[in-house]
Order: structure tokens, then sequence, then C-alpha cells
């Protein structure tokens, strides 16, 4: 009788089990939030199960969403790499991701870019970052940083434009990248745009306000965080990265926008002759969207995002301020040349060392 029963039970419950089952069902992939509403697209890009994509750079960040996009979609993506400074080769490719915005537009004026608005461009913080065949995905500005605490001890009001960097007040105070530097040829151009034919006389006047020349791109931002640096001029995103390195609450930054700010943004587009341009476009969506721009922070990249959460943290940027400087052509470089040739000319005159490489080669 125990034996009969026993065998009932089990048959009970193995068909207990098969109805389990089959009432879940197969639900298929589930997505983020974020991808609501796009299933059929989502469809078209899985079809064609691959992706090519270039980015631009070797930042973490920009393999990380790569491995991401393949992750949640189950879509094969083979990974090129351009330099940062050069057009891909868009022979076979999608998309781009992570090109300067100068070497973008240049290609979307040849066109060498498909056109096309991802339905996640309308979370974009400013609209002024989407474009009809690329968006914008991070900015960054070369700006003012300071240690507050520093300048509170020295009761010091902190600088808020290129012009407050003359008073004497800040005199051996600002760490400024050195002129053979990108940056500091960055900044010799934003103050030839903004001071005009004044521009070598500003930035020798500036001398004086200067403490060291800095060679690395964040050599004055880790040091603010110590205190031995107090005023810095770089790209903000070095102030944000020693911020949260540090645990640091002093370091404060801003760009002065009322004169143009000196900026450079990252952007992700698709390719004219995509093979893939369904799942080129379903990248689109990804990369804006808080699923990848988290990536950005998560990887060690400390630029602007254009679309998340967190841009509360940002110093407040306005596309519209963003002066974008392309590469240097061989009219620009000249005048470049000249004007660093002329101040290092009459600080010589005026009997500042400048082969002193403890002052103005500091890594």
């Amino acid at each position: 009788m125990k034996r009969i029963l026993c065998s009932a039970l089990a048959l009970v419950l193995a068909l207990s089990l098969c109805a389990c089952g089959e009432s879940g069902g197969d639900t298929g992939p589930t997505y983020p939030a974020a991808f609501a509403g796009l299933e059929d697209q989502i469809d078209a890009a899985r079809e064609e199960g691959r992706l090519t994509v270039c980015v631009s750079g070797e930042e973490p960040f920009l393999t990380a969403a790569c491995e991401k996009f393949e992750e949640l979609f189950d879509i094969s993506v083979t990974v090129r790499t351009a330099e940062p400074d050069a057009l891909p080769n868009s022979s076979g490719t999608d998309v781009w991701y992570g090109g300067d915005e100068a070497l973008c537009r240049t290609l979307s004026e040849s066109g060498g870019l498909m056109a096309y608005t991802p339905e996640a461009a309308s979370a974009l913080i400013d609209p002024g970052y989407g474009h009809e065949d690329y968006c914008v995905i991070s900015t960054d500005a070369l700006g003012i940083m300071v240690n507050s605490d520093v300048l509170a001890r020295m009761g010091i009001s902190a600088p808020r434009t290129w012009d407050d960097l003359l008073e004497p007040v800040y005199r051996e105070l600002v760490w400024l990248p050195a002129y053979d530097t990108a940056e500091g040829r960055l900044f010799v151009r934003a103050m030839m745009e903004y001071f005009g034919d004044d521009a070598a006389d500003y930035l020798t006047q500036l001398d004086t306000s200067v403490q060291f020349y800095t060679t690395g791109t964040d050599t004055a931002a880790k040091c603010l965080s110590t205190g031995e640096c107090v005023i810095g001029i770089g790209w903000l995103s070095t102030g944000l990265t020693a911020q949260r390195n540090s645990g640091s609450s002093a370091i404060a930054m801003w760009a002065p926008a009322a004169e143009g700010v000196p900026g450079q943004v990252q952007t992700t587009a698709i390719f004219a002759d995509a093979p893939h341009p369904n799942a080129a476009k379903l990248w689109q969506e990804f990369a804006l969207s808080p699923q990848c721009m988290e990536l950005m922070e998560d990887n060690g990249c400390s630029r602007f995002p254009t679309v998340w959460d967190g841009q509360e943290t940002m110093p407040d940027i306005d596309p519209a301020q963003l002066k974008l400087y392309g590469v240097e052509t061989e009219e620009t470089s000249a005048a470049v040349d000249e004007v660093i040739a002329a101040v290092m000319e009459t600080l010589a005159e005026n009997g500042v060392d400048t082969e002193d490489a403890a002052r103005w080669h500091v890594a």
C-alpha cells in the first residue's frame, strides 16, 4: 500500500513540476527600462548579429561599452582602434565611438555619416548635444581649478575669469600647462581669440602669476588635493578625478563661460556605409543610455556625460559656450608659434630664466 501511495505522490509531483514549467513559458531576453519600446529595433539588430565599432583611443570605458553592448543584446562586437586625433578608416565599420567632434564634423560635412536621431537623444541634458548624424556623449572644458581651503586660509577669493589671473594677489600661485603641450597650445589659441592682438601681452603679464608650467595633463589637479597647487589651469575632468580619488571637498572648478570655454567633446556616430545598419542604430540608443554612460565613471573616466542621473556633480558647462578647436592647421600652428615666441622673447628680455626646467617643465 505504501509503495502505491509513494508512486502516486511521485506522479503528482512530476505532473505539478511540468505544469509549472509550462505556465512560466519562455519569456525571451529582457532589457533595461531604457530600451522599452525598442523591441522591433532590437530584433532587427539581433538578426544582423554583428557590429564593428571603431573607438578613438584606448580609454578603458570605450572597450567596456563594447563588452556591455555585446552582453546586453547578444550581438557579436568587433572593436577597432583609431588614433584620437585622426579620422578613422570606415571600411567595413559600423560606428565610430569616442571621436573628437571637430573630426566628426569634418566627416559629416563630406557625407561620411548616416543620419539618425536616437530616441535616447531626448534625454540629453542639453539639445545642443544632438546633431542630425552624430551625438555628443561627453564634454570637457579647459578651466580654472582651485584649492578653496588654501585660498580661504590666505584670505583670497578665487579667480573667476582669465583677466582675474593677472591680479597681484595671485602672484606665483598659478600652475599653467607648458606651451609645448597640447593643453598649453590650446590655452594660447583661446587667449588669441579672446584677447586678439593683445594675447602675447596677456600671456607675458600672466607669467608673474605662474608658479609652474606643467607637462602632465593632470599634474596641477593631482597637486590641488595636497595643497601644493593652489590654482591650476587644465581640463576640469582632471580636477573631478582628483576630487574623487582624494575625497577632498576643497577642490572647486569652473569654466569662465562669459569668455567662451575652450572645450573638447566625444561623439558617437554611424558610418554612411555601415554593413550592419540596424545594429548600428541600436548602438546609438545604447551609447546614450544610463547603462553606457555609467561606464565612464566606473572605468576611471571623469569627462562629463551628456546623459546621466549624476550630472549634478558636473560643473555647469553650457554647450553653446564651448569653443571647440579643430586640429591645428599649418596656418594656425604658425600663428600659435609666433605668439609663444613673442612671449618667450619678451620674458627673456625682462630677465626671466625661460630655460629653467624646474619651473617650465614640471611633470
